[in-house]
């Protein structure tokens, strides 16, 4: 029986690590985060080279159980007081929740309060450490340092870049809370560019000027989101059957636009059967109205929007202007006024 229990126990040790990720999250497209990126089409071909994750639809937190409940994985301990007796005891099987408080190229979906507070309890109950991934949500965008922070969605770790680097320099770093941190990591997992002089002279810079005058630059995103914001979300009254949904926070929002895959325009059409709907939308704001935006990968009938912090209130009447061309054309079902590629 021994033997039996130390082959079964050592069949279920050798099960390949599992993560658990949002659908419609991204996270890269290294070898080993692309796997935790939700867009079939990035993951497919290089599905054999790392770990693989479940994927959780947005605000459904009974699904997790559901999930745990399938991938359960237990182990056999013998315990001898005085008779011998075989026990359960619970195998972990998830290395980690990762999740985007803002899913950028999921078409700008915000997770919900609600939803951030289950993961967190579900986490806890399984001691299964949550990824907060801000790399584009992070550094002050949407109104606060950490956007999570907007929801009280608390990692264990967070993945923080883009921004840090000022854009002068090309910056990431891993924030790790003291009760999860391993220092042995960094040596053993080293790099060559890690901890550059260059990088680490530029970030601490970045995080002063987002801190200075108690914040102010935070205000600022907030408040010029909000005016963003105010925009859009008129087009979309004025536009109810070609603008679908608002969505996002401070200075990372989404446009979506109504399905045009049965357009009476031939060009609409095809354009939105083809997945490159908000390719062709954003091609025509930039050669027509030299604004320059794009869909979000995952989601593309979604534009983004994620100005800078000086956003000009004339900027804004710009966009309108150009983002009520584009309405005008969807409402008349005219593709041919979209201003093309020659030879399109």
């Amino acid at each position: 029986m021994a033997a039996g229990i130390l082959r079964r126990n050592e069949e279920q040790r050798s099960r390949p690590p599992r993560f658990l990720a949002l659908e419609g999250g991204f996270h890269g497209k290294l070898a080993g985060s692309v796997q935790l990126t939700h867009n079939e089409g990035h993951r497919a071909p290089f599905r054999a080279l790392a770990a693989q994750a479940r994927f959780v639809p947005r605000d459904r937190p009974e699904v997790l159980k559901e999930i745990l409940a399938e991938e359960r994985a237990v182990l056999f301990d013998v315990v001898d007081g005085g008779s011998v007796e075989v026990v359960e005891r619970d195998f972990p099987v998830f290395c980690a929740l990762l999740l985007e408080p803002i899913q950028d190229e999921g078409g700008i979906h915000v997770v919900s309060r609600e939803f951030a507070e289950e993961i967190r309890r579900f986490c806890d109950e399984i001691d299964c450490p949550v990824i907060i991934d801000e790399i584009q949500s992070g550094m002050g965008r949407t109104g606060a340092l950490l956007a999570g922070s907007h929801i009280g969605l608390r990692g264990d770790y967070y993945t923080l870049a883009k921004t840090l680097g000022g854009g002068i320099a090309k910056a990431s770093v891993m924030l790790v809370r003291r009760a999860r941190c391993r220092r042995e990591f960094e040596i053993v997992h080293s790099s060559t560019f890690a901890k550059d002089s260059f990088s680490c002279h530029i970030a601490p810079k970045v995080l002063e000027l987002l801190e200075a005058d108690g914040g102010r630059a935070y205000r600022q995103a907030e408040e010029r989101g909000e005016a963003l914001r105010a925009m859009l979300e008129s087009l979309r009254a004025e536009f109810p059957d070609v603008l679908a949904e608002v969505r996002g926070r401070g200075l990372m929002l989404g446009l979506e636009f109504r399905d045009q895959s049965d357009s009476s325009s031939r060009v609409l059409r095809d354009a939105a059967r083809g997945g490159m709907f908000g390719y062709v939308v954003a091609g025509h704001l930039l050669r027509r109205h030299r604004i320059r935006t794009f869909p979000t990968a995952s989601a593309v009938d979604t534009l983004r929007f994620e100005p800078s912090l000086h956003l000009t209130d004339e900027e804004i009447g710009r966009l309108e202007t150009a983002l009520r061309d584009v309405c005008g054309i969807l409402r008349d079902q005219d593709g041919d006024r979209l201003d093309l590629p020659a030879g399109d």
